[in-house]
């Protein structure tokens, strides 16, 4: 990893996000871009120019001043957002970055055009309304980005303790991906790992047929049968712990998506690592439903991982 994309306004989830980064097992060296959105319209400053035929008016005028206001009160908060973290983290290079547009597309549009290998965000942003659920601008930042996500939720427990980590897998490429992003993460002593494959109809079944993802974990002796998964699962257990990182490795049944909700909570998981797309989704490049489903509703810090794109 390389780059890091911070979504940041100020607000007490923006606020999780920086908390969070001294246990995201983050790099040492790392190029970081701060950026704060104005939810603003700014009018086109050729306004009042002849040649293009804009008629300066007080409405426009008075839209401008408003949206300057905006955007230097966010720049003021990228700024000092800035400082803490050059300070905390003072071999990073730090840099803001300030506009106005919609704040979800701005942050997926920044992510593409930096190249960034990971965005952070806050699972919710100033309003009261979206607490308990992802916030709009996470949905979107979630879904559209072209990079890995991390959906930041606070941690529960004041006290410090071993940071616990699980780690979803299905067999697919980007559940593989997941866990080599976990693996090679430089985490603090003592975290824990936890493998969590989870059988539900359609992953039994995948052995049943050939295709190039399911293949590589299912020998001719698990074809009818769903041993594979359970190998499957300690096959990755196996690559994390050849990393120096305790792990053990867990197989549910059920909807995938309210199991790892609720082992997510039972097992006292601080951060959940998945991939973009499950077993079944093949090339397809929008979000898995187990992905936006999790992120939307776990209780602790989700990270979507994502193939890296050619730069």
């Amino acid at each position: 990893m390389k780059r890091l994309l911070i979504a940041y306004d100020g607000s007490p989830g923006a606020e999780s996000v920086l908390e969070d980064l001294p246990v995201a097992g983050l790099p040492a060296r790392l190029e970081v871009c701060v950026i704060s959105v104005a939810d603003v319209w700014l009018p086109s400053d050729k306004a009042g120019n002849p040649a293009d035929k804009i008629p300066l008016t007080p409405a426009i005028k008075a839209a401008r001043a408003q949206a300057n206001t905006a955007v230097e009160s966010m720049r003021q908060i990228a700024d000092e957002a800035c400082v803490r973290l050059q300070a905390r983290f003072p071999t990073w290079t730090v840099r803001p970055f300030i506009c106005a547009d919609s704040p979800g597309w701005a942050i997926v549009g920044k992510a593409v055009d930096w190249n960034a290998d990971l965005v952070s965000v806050g699972s919710h942003g100033r309003s009261v309304l979206e607490r308990f659920f992802l916030g709009s601008v996470g949905q979107r930042v979630v879904a559209e980005a072209a990079c890995s996500v991390r959906v930041v939720r606070a941690r529960k427990d004041a006290v410090i303790k071993p940071l616990r980590i699980m780690v979803a897998v299905d067999g697919s490429t980007d559940s593989a991906i997941a866990v080599e992003e976990a693996a090679s993460r430089a985490w603090s002593a003592h975290t824990q790992f936890m493998v969590a494959a989870i059988k539900d109809p359609r992953l039994q079944a995948a052995g049943a047929w050939p295709s190039p993802d399911a293949d590589q974990w299912v020998s001719d002796h698990f074809r009818d049968s769903d041993d594979w998964v359970c190998d499957m699962a300690k096959k990755f257990t196996a690559r994390l712990s050849a990393a120096g990182w305790p792990a053990e490795s867990h197989v549910f049944e059920g909807d995938p998506k309210h199991v790892l909700l609720k082992k997510i909570e039972q097992m006292n998981a601080d951060c959940l690592f998945l991939g973009a797309r499950g077993l079944h989704h093949g090339d397809r490049h929008f979000l898995g439903t187990l992905a936006s489903a999790v992120s939307a509703r776990a209780h602790c810090t989700v990270e979507i991982v994502r193939p890296l794109r050619a730069k």
